[in-house]
């Protein structure tokens, strides 16, 4: 029976950094290793979660009508970005930078650790290959200083309350998550938007006409006879852009009928009148009473 044989070491295989990695190749790479380079956790090795810079985010409050539109929109952000006074270099302008000997300027050191052979950036220099005497005034060598920009950031039609965009800002990127506000007069469902136009009581008999306010124009209603209430008339292509498509969703104007809280003597007489002469209602209606020739009104 064959001994089983030692576990051979196995290599320790790092990314070529230089080609674009995502972020869940990283996070496999970086697994398996953290363990080992927290040990070193007291150098650069320690974190390396600090290499990849998270962007930062910010919220951009939005009226209803500049998120259904698109608005550009200016806004003020403060970014980490690369100084402006020495471009990145670390080191103040006009001053000369030393060769760092410790990496042989390569920026990267290698560490024998038994059966592991390590590459890593440089303790010295920090990966720069360099070492800075006299370091910037403002960024004090770090190469970034934090920076008060304002930006025009383009909103585009259609977006909705809690949607993030991303956007760069020099160097950097930021996230910028939208805060739409309610609207008095619509309703949003997507693309399609709803709204109320209050009618009377006479144009709800009769028909006619009715002016409801759109999203991009003032719209002229046809009311036709006999609108019920909550009825709804669908103007179509008259809503939001669809942003992730083509086309503009609907509006839908629903219709409420506005009964009057007081009759002038004439208008009670009128209705009193009308009320003689319907059939199809259950119950009483104030002011009528049933006979045995048929309904009279008290006042007659």
């Amino acid at each position: 029976m064959a001994e089983p044989q030692a576990e051979r070491p196995r290599l320790c295989v790092f990314p070529d950094l230089s080609r674009p990695q995502s972020a869940a190749d990283i996070e496999t790479w970086c697994q398996p290793h953290r363990k080992i380079f927290g040990e070193f956790s007291s150098s650069s090795f320690g974190d390396f979660q600090t290499v990849f810079d998270q962007p930062q985010e910010y919220i951009m409050e939005l009226t209803f009508n500049q998120a259904a539109k698109g608005v550009n929109k200016e806004f003020t952000v403060n970014i980490m970005d690369t100084c402006e006074r020495c471009d990145g270099k670390g080191n103040e302008p006009g001053t000369k930078v030393q060769h760092c000997h410790y990496c042989g300027g390569s920026g990267m050191e290698t560490i024998n650790t038994g059966p592991f052979v390590m590459r890593s950036t440089c303790r010295r220099c920090g990966g720069r290959g360099s070492i800075i005497i006299t370091p910037c005034v403002v960024c004090r060598g770090v190469g970034q200083a934090k920076q008060k920009k304002r930006v025009m950031i383009p909103v585009p039609a259609g977006v909705e309350d809690g949607q993030t965009v991303r956007m760069p800002v020099g160097k950097r990127e930021i996230f910028i998550t939208f805060r739409v506000q309610k609207s008095p007069v619509f309703r949003r469902d997507g693309a399609d938007i709803h709204s109320d136009l209050f009618i009377s009581i006479a144009q709800a008999l009769l028909g006619g006409t009715a002016r409801a306010q759109g999203l991009y124009e003032t719209i002229n209603v046809t009311i036709p006879p006999g609108t019920q209430t909550d009825q709804k008339v669908r103007m179509g292509g008259k809503g939001i852009p669809r942003i992730n498509s083509y086309g503009y969703g609907d509006h839908y104007i629903h219709i409420k009928i506005r009964v009057p809280k007081r009759l002038t003597s004439r208008q009670q007489n009128l209705i009193l009148s009308y009320a003689e002469d319907e059939t199809d209602v259950e119950g009483t209606v104030n002011g009528v009473t049933l006979t045995s020739s048929g309904k009279r009104s008290t006042g007659n």
